[in-house]
This record gives structure tokens, sequence and C-alpha cells, in this order.
């Protein structure tokens, strides 16, 4: 499954999925509602905008969540390793390293800012010999 040559994770189909089930699942329950009779006009517009928030969220992960992750990935291609040097260098640990990455790059997510950081303490980690 993919989109724009982007493949969806397992986690993107599973909220997907759960999410439209539940759309339609407030669609059916209004449909019962207003068979049965005794709805109000309230009743029919609280399951009809659940339905549409649902429908509306699942529609937006399927297509576009994906987008900023792209972004943020691109983003940590852009980074040198002296600029993640020179960043660390500047900071005051850890926490401090992952903020000033994000704020040189906006966009850049704080996992991949986080591991941005790990690699940066990796290459520069004393080795065994």
């Amino acid at each position: 499954m993919t989109s724009g040559g982007r493949s969806r994770g397992v986690q993107t189909v599973a909220y997907t999925a759960v999410t439209v089930i539940a759309g339609v699942g407030a669609l059916v329950f209004l449909g019962f509602e207003v068979v049965e009779g005794g709805t109000t006009v309230v009743d029919v517009l609280w399951w009809s905008a659940l339905a549409v928030l649902l429908l509306g969220s699942a529609a937006h992960q399927w297509w576009f969540a994906g987008r900023a992750a792209d972004r943020s990935q691109h983003i940590v291609e852009e980074f040198t390793d002296s600029q993640v040097d020179s960043i660390a260098a500047n900071s005051d640990g850890d926490i401090d390293t992952v903020r000033r990455l994000r704020e040189a790059r906006p966009g850049l997510s704080l996992r991949d800012a986080y591991e941005l950081m790990q690699a940066h303490k990796r290459r520069h980690a004393p080795h065994d010999t």
C-alpha cells in the first residue's frame, strides 16, 4: 500500500481502519435512530458530526500524516556531521542539544532530533581497544 511512493505503516493502516469503522458505526446508529423514530434534530446533528469527524480523521491520516515524517527525514539528511557537532558542543546536555537541533531546522521531529543527537554521541564515544 503506497501513496506517492510512501509505504504506510501498520499503525497508519490500523488507525485508519478503526476510525473508518467507528465513523460508519456512527452513521449506522444514526440510521437506526431515525428509523425507530423519536429522534431530535440535536441527535441527528450529534451523530452526523461524529461520523464526519471520524471519517475526516481517517482520510487525513491516510493521505496526509506521512508528509510530516517525510519532511523531517529530509531535514535529517540535510544536516552535516559538522553542524551537529557544533550544535552539540554549544549545548548543555542531551535535552538542550535536541532542542537546538529542532530550533535550527523547524519541521525536524522530536524523534529524528533525538536520533541525530544519539548518532553524534556514538561517533564521539571513546572506543574500547
